[in-house]
Protein backbone atom coordinates (compact mmCIF):
# COMPACT_ATOMS: atom_id res chain seq x y z
CA UNK A 1 0.00 0.00 0.00
CA UNK A 2 1.28 3.76 -0.49
CA UNK A 3 0.29 6.44 1.38
CA UNK A 4 -3.15 6.88 2.70
CA UNK A 5 -3.90 3.43 2.22
CA UNK A 6 -3.70 3.60 -1.86
CA UNK A 7 -2.28 0.64 -3.93
CA UNK A 8 0.84 1.60 -5.92
CA UNK A 9 0.80 0.00 -9.43
CA UNK A 10 4.17 -0.15 -11.48
CA UNK A 11 3.36 0.41 -15.08
CA UNK A 12 6.33 -0.99 -17.35
CA UNK A 13 5.68 1.03 -20.68
CA UNK A 14 8.37 -0.45 -23.06
CA UNK A 15 6.25 0.75 -26.75
CA UNK A 16 8.31 2.69 -28.59
CA UNK A 17 6.87 6.21 -29.18
CA UNK A 18 4.40 8.04 -31.49
CA UNK A 19 3.90 4.92 -33.57
CA UNK A 20 0.57 3.74 -34.49
CA UNK A 21 -1.94 3.54 -31.51
CA UNK A 22 0.43 1.63 -29.20
CA UNK A 23 1.20 5.44 -27.58
CA UNK A 24 -1.84 6.54 -26.85
CA UNK A 25 -3.14 3.04 -24.75
CA UNK A 26 0.13 3.38 -22.69
CA UNK A 27 -1.12 6.72 -21.87
CA UNK A 28 -4.68 5.66 -21.61
CA UNK A 29 -4.21 2.95 -19.60
CA UNK A 30 -2.21 5.49 -16.81
CA UNK A 31 -4.84 8.24 -17.18
CA UNK A 32 -7.66 5.24 -15.91
CA UNK A 33 -5.44 4.06 -13.10
CA UNK A 34 -4.96 7.39 -11.78
CA UNK A 35 -8.69 7.48 -12.05
CA UNK A 36 -9.29 4.71 -9.81
CA UNK A 37 -7.01 6.11 -6.96
CA UNK A 38 -3.95 3.90 -7.66
CA UNK A 39 -0.54 5.77 -7.06
CA UNK A 40 1.67 5.08 -9.76
CA UNK A 41 5.36 4.59 -10.88
CA UNK A 42 6.16 4.63 -14.52
CA UNK A 43 9.15 2.95 -15.69
CA UNK A 44 9.83 3.88 -19.31
CA UNK A 45 12.24 1.22 -21.01
CA UNK A 46 14.42 1.95 -23.79
CA UNK A 47 12.94 4.09 -26.28
CA UNK A 48 9.80 4.04 -24.58
CA UNK A 49 11.48 7.27 -22.57
CA UNK A 50 10.80 9.37 -25.90
CA UNK A 51 6.41 8.99 -25.47
CA UNK A 52 7.69 12.06 -22.70
CA UNK A 53 9.73 14.43 -25.12
CA UNK A 54 7.64 17.92 -24.63
CA UNK A 55 8.64 18.61 -28.71
CA UNK A 56 6.97 15.72 -30.61
CA UNK A 57 4.68 15.59 -32.59
CA UNK A 58 1.93 13.51 -31.56
CA UNK A 59 -0.11 12.78 -34.92
CA UNK A 60 1.39 9.47 -35.53
CA UNK A 61 0.10 7.84 -32.09
CA UNK A 62 -3.53 9.72 -32.88
CA UNK A 63 -3.00 12.02 -30.22
CA UNK A 64 -4.59 15.78 -31.14
CA UNK A 65 -1.79 18.07 -31.72
CA UNK A 66 -0.78 19.70 -28.16
CA UNK A 67 -2.08 16.81 -26.27
CA UNK A 68 0.54 16.37 -23.34
CA UNK A 69 -1.85 13.94 -21.11
CA UNK A 70 2.01 12.49 -19.84
CA UNK A 71 2.16 15.73 -17.92
CA UNK A 72 -0.71 16.26 -15.99
CA UNK A 73 -0.32 13.02 -14.54
CA UNK A 74 1.65 14.40 -11.41
CA UNK A 75 -1.51 16.64 -10.94
CA UNK A 76 -3.63 13.05 -10.55
CA UNK A 77 -1.28 10.78 -8.42
CA UNK A 78 1.17 9.83 -6.80
CA UNK A 79 3.56 9.54 -9.58
CA UNK A 80 6.65 8.53 -9.45
CA UNK A 81 8.85 7.72 -12.83
CA UNK A 82 11.91 6.00 -13.89
CA UNK A 83 13.80 5.43 -17.09
CA UNK A 84 17.28 3.09 -17.94
CA UNK A 85 20.02 5.93 -16.88
CA UNK A 86 21.42 5.40 -20.48
CA UNK A 87 18.03 6.85 -21.80
CA UNK A 88 17.98 9.36 -19.72
CA UNK A 89 21.32 10.69 -20.26
CA UNK A 90 20.87 10.45 -23.76
CA UNK A 91 17.67 12.66 -23.77
CA UNK A 92 19.97 15.61 -21.74
CA UNK A 93 22.91 15.21 -24.67
CA UNK A 94 20.19 15.38 -27.40
CA UNK A 95 18.61 18.72 -25.16
CA UNK A 96 14.93 16.59 -25.03
CA UNK A 97 13.12 17.93 -22.44
CA UNK A 98 11.12 15.42 -20.75
CA UNK A 99 7.19 16.25 -19.70
CA UNK A 100 7.94 14.38 -16.42
CA UNK A 101 10.20 14.79 -13.80
CA UNK A 102 12.57 11.19 -14.16
CA UNK A 103 14.75 9.08 -12.34
CA UNK A 104 17.38 7.36 -13.70
CA UNK A 105 18.03 3.98 -12.48
CA UNK A 106 20.36 0.91 -13.98
CA UNK A 107 17.98 -2.67 -14.56
CA UNK A 108 19.17 -4.18 -11.13
CA UNK A 109 17.71 -0.84 -9.01
CA UNK A 110 15.05 -0.99 -11.67
CA UNK A 111 13.39 -4.12 -11.35
CA UNK A 112 14.16 -3.97 -7.35
CA UNK A 113 11.47 -1.04 -7.50
CA UNK A 114 8.75 -2.47 -9.45
CA UNK A 115 9.10 -5.87 -7.52
CA UNK A 116 7.86 -3.59 -4.59
CA UNK A 117 4.91 -2.78 -6.11
CA UNK A 118 1.68 -5.13 -5.61
CA UNK A 119 0.80 -4.74 -9.06
CA UNK A 120 2.64 -4.50 -11.99
CA UNK A 121 1.36 -4.49 -16.10
CA UNK A 122 3.95 -4.53 -18.93
CA UNK A 123 2.54 -2.13 -22.02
Amino acid sequence: MARGGRERLALLVRGRPYRLRAARSDLDLALAAAALDFDLDLYFLGAALLQLAAGRDGTAALLPAGYRAWGALPDMTGLRAYAEREWLERCARHSIELLLPVQGLDADEMTGRWRQCRRALLL
